[in-house]
């Protein structure tokens, strides 16, 4: 029991510290500067998801992680302390993701409306309520927005989005362009693995059900409106009103959602769950930490303030610091992360960016870069098709690296890196005539194709060229097997894992063929 309550006192006290203050402090930053005053304009999903899953991790892994370090499991490992990391950073994050939801509905106000004008003459709000009102569903417009979706891209998402403007009444007719819209949105979910002919099919099946349903839309049937704010679900109703309008629309449009609950059951028991949340995540840690063991050398150690040899996170970090044998790796990575970054901060899906998202970005399709934008060859190589495409293509780099780069130098690694990525951006347009392509699979799998090639070399030591064949063959036998399913683009793959045995063999015979460092 001793024991026990010297667990709670080590780790407890830095767990409430940072799950009160991380909670808090995000809460009253959101209210303060995007609901009180409105200076930052950000998605909402930025807001509501993805602050709250990836905020807490950051002073979990400064202040709380070092903690964990004084328990002690029977298998010496990590894992344990990776569990007690996950499980503080799942308890925060759940409380985060239902406070913020909260939030959101909780400081929306109802205004009442006589006719749809005055929601000009009133404070701006969230909810509305509109009685009296005409939808002109004879100038209505679409757009669908496709996404993939799933662990491995197994699954396609069609979100069909329908507009049409609000009129004061059944006697005003649009002379210009209505400021005002109604919108409505059907979503459907399909197999990715499926043909292209069949994905049309149940596409233009799902299209034809959602324009039934719109012709029949009872429009009255609601109880009050929701003024989408800044969100994509708001971007796709103002792609929608593009596509009637052939206008762009911009900030001035307002778009309203229909809600059909009671205005006064919006918050339902969000309040509750956040302390709900809070307290089941907190009696699972405290039950939890009675298992492991208790390191009082460790515990000293961290009073003491000194580090430990090895620290898994720090070489991590250590690894993004250009230096020694990865100077090129780490640019490469910084470039990729940073890029991502910015992606996901001005408003692309940190889970599945959308084709026409990417192409914005600089993806690689035949018709753009066979059309003069042949840049798209390079800069599709640092974009990404959402965070986990990011993550496997980071782990597959840093793999391949390890061989390569100290066994070519950084500047023939950068030339193998950069030339292998084009020939791979270059296979793609010619095997694929309509398929946006991003991601840095070519160049990596370059790398993995000069290891190939290396090895009909005396780049490697004989005694090695087995153990590295059988790694590197099964590794990128398992992903070209598995771009076979669809989804991937494996004649980026293809086409950068030969060119790169190719190029890494020339690059090797022409610095002179000696080094032998693996």
């Amino acid at each position: 029991m001793e024991t026990y309550i010297t667990k709670l006192k080590h780790i407890l006290p830095t767990f409430f510290i940072i799950a009160i203050s991380t909670i808090v402090g995000l809460l009253l930053f959101r209210w303060l500067f995007v609901i009180q005053f409105d200076i930052i304009d950000l998605k909402e999903e930025v807001w509501c998801l993805w602050l709250p899953m990836g905020l807490p991790w950051i002073p979990l892994l400064i202040w709380l992680r070092p903690r964990f370090r004084i328990l002690t499991f029977k298998k010496d490992n990590d894992n344990g302390r990776f569990f007690f990391q996950f499980l503080s950073a799942g308890t925060i994050i759940a409380c985060l993701l239902v406070s913020q939801n909260y939030l959101t509905t909780a400081t929306g106000r109802l205004q009442k409306l006589s006719t749809i004008r005055d929601i000009e003459k009133v404070e701006k709000s969230r909810y509305y309520e509109l009685t009296n009102f005409s939808v002109a569903n004879y100038y209505g417009g679409t757009y669908t927005d496709f996404r993939q979706s799933g662990k491995y891209n197994q699954y396609l998402n069609f979100d069909i989005f329908f507009v049409t403007p609000i009129l004061k009444d059944t006697s005003e007719r649009i002379d210009n362009i209505p400021k005002y819209w109604y919108g409505v949105n059907f979503k459907e979910q399909i197999s990715n693995k499926i043909s292209n002919e069949e994905k049309e099919k149940k596409y233009q099946a799902f299209y034809d059900e959602c324009i039934e349903k719109m012709n029949k839309y009872e429009f009255h049937s609601l109880d009050h409106f929701e003024r989408k704010p800044t969100s994509d679900d708001r971007q796709n109703y103002l792609k929608a009103i593009e596509a009637r309008t052939k206008q762009t629309a911009n900030d001035g449009f307002i778009v309203l959602e229909p809600i059909k609950e009671k205005y006064e059951d919006r918050n339902g028991n969000k309040f509750a769950w956040i302390f709900g949340s809070f307290g089941i995540g907190l009696a699972v840690l405290l039950f939890a930490l009675i298992w492991p063991g208790f390191s009082e050398t460790e515990k000293k150690r961290f009073l003491t303030g000194k580090k430990p040899k090895q620290d898994d996170l720090v070489d991590m970090l250590n690894y993004l610091v250009p230096k020694f044998d990865h100077f090129a790796t780490s640019i490469i990575l910084d470039l990729n992360l940073l890029v991502f970054l910015f992606m996901v901060f001005s408003g692309i899906h940190i889970i599945s960016p959308n084709g026409m998202e990417l192409l914005q970005w600089g993806a690689n399709r035949r018709f753009e870069t066979t059309g003069g934008e042949w840049w798209r060859l390079l800069t599709s190589m640092f974009l990404h098709g959402g965070i986990m495409h990011l993550f496997l293509n980071i782990s597959g780099l840093v793999i391949a690296a390890i061989f390569v780069e100290p066994l070519l130098g950084r500047k023939n690694y950068f030339i193998l890196y950069i030339l292998s990525g084009l020939c791979g951006s270059l296979a793609s347009i010619w095997w694929y005539p309509n398929t946006i392509s991003v991601g840095a699979s070519g160049a990596i799998f370059g790398l993995y194709g000069a290891i190939l090639g290396l090895l009909l070399t005396n780049a490697f030591p004989e005694g090695g060229k087995k153990g590295i064949l059988m790694m590197i063959g099964i590794y990128v036998g398992i992903n070209l097997l598995w771009g076979l399913t669809g989804g991937i683009d494996n004649a980026a793959h293809i086409g950068g894992l030969l060119s790169g045995a190719l190029i890494g063999i020339i690059l090797y015979k022409l610095d002179g063929g000696q080094k032998n460092g693996i």
